[in-house]
């Protein structure tokens, strides 16, 4: 009788510390707090780092811009010193780095070192798509995809980590930020360059959730939708009609609107973070050991997706096949056209 009754005071309130979890994380916004703390932004040049710098800044975050031209971080860093604080003193500064460079994350991690800075934060931000199908793609291309997409975020997260424990004591918390993309959950033709390594992002933010929060440190990652940037326009000059076609019509939210959703939802503690509803429909089917958003809805949603998903594939893979098929009899009625000629 007593067994019994333990277990369900057990089972009570585990019950209760998850009902209570979920409720902070919609009600509070007490996980992410940006005022008087440092935050390292890698690929903080343009787009939606710039933006999360700006936004930082102006909450009185002392911002580290970091990326590898110098030109373009100083005309970030004047715009930025331009905001209104709403309180504090923070500082922007930028060290330029190509941090997909390991050697070049040991100095950076030096002289953020030399500047009596310690990062709370530390914001993945680095990455851009070469549009294209595989066939067409380079090795140049392949290459760019893997080192700004993928090696960025791992060799400036693993460096900081040995940096810290090299130090030999852990004196706070810190919060490791990675980006990813709505194509980690589903992606299709035109983006090989691009989606593998976001979805070794996801990856790897399960492995050091396990690691390294041990030692302290959180670890969210970021699904963004489309947003307008300077990135989404290079992408639509070499996009494949078929993956136009796949994705159909999508306005892209604006960079400051994306970035001011991110810091939102880690401030309501939320580790799994979609920018649009698209994206959140679309963590449903990959549910796996990602941290949760809604999760009951979530389940539900995943099984209808697990019913849905044979026919999508099936309507892809068949536009995919008329797409090639078609682009070939272009090809050979071009080839007829020039020996006529």
């Amino acid at each position: 009788m007593q067994s019994s009754v333990s277990q369900c005071n057990f089972v009570s309130h585990k019950f209760t510390t998850f009902c209570h979890s979920y409720l902070t994380m919609y009600f509070s916004k007490s996980h992410f707090q940006p005022q008087g703390k440092c935050a390292l932004i890698v690929g903080a040049s343009q787009g939606l780092g710039a933006e999360l710098a700006r936004q930082l800044y102006s909450k009185g975050c002392t911002v580290i811009l970091v990326a590898r031209t110098q030109a373009k971080l100083k005309l970030v860093v004047d715009e930025i010193e331009k905001e209104k604080i709403e309180t504090g003193d923070p500082k922007a500064l930028y060290i330029a780095a190509d941090v997909s460079k390991y050697d070049q994350c040991l100095q950076l991690w030096q002289e953020i070192d030399e500047a009596g800075l310690d990062p709370d934060f530390i914001f993945c931000c680095a990455g851009s798509t070469i549009c294209k199908l595989f066939e067409d793609l380079t090795g140049a291309d392949l290459a760019q995809g893997v080192n700004v997409n993928y090696m960025t975020a791992l060799n400036v997260t693993h460096s900081g980590f040995r940096h810290v424990l090299s130090k030999g004591t852990i004196a706070k918390k810190r919060h490791v930020i990675f980006f990813s993309s709505v194509v980690s959950f589903f992606t299709f033709a035109g983006y090989s360059q691009y989606a593998p390594l976001k979805s070794a992002l996801e990856s790897l933010s399960i492995s050091l959730r396990q690691e390294m929060g041990p030692y302290g440190y959180r670890i969210s990652c970021v699904f963004p939708g489309n947003f307008a940037s300077e990135g989404f326009e290079e992408e639509q000059k070499t996009k494949p009609q078929i993956t136009k076609d796949i994705e159909g019509p999508s306005k892209p939210i604006s960079t400051e609107k994306c970035a001011d959703i991110v810091i939102d939802k880690l401030s309501k503690g939320y580790d799994t973070i979609t920018t649009d509803s698209i994206g959140w429909l679309l963590s449903c089917s990959v549910l796996g050991m990602l941290p949760r958003q809604w999760g009951f809805f979530q389940i539900i949603v995943s099984f209808l997706f697990s019913l849905i998903a044979p026919i999508v594939n099936w309507v892809i893979y068949r536009d995919v096949e008329k797409y090639f098929k078609k682009r070939e009899e272009g090809q050979k009625d071009k080839v007829r056209t020039n020996r006529h000629v």
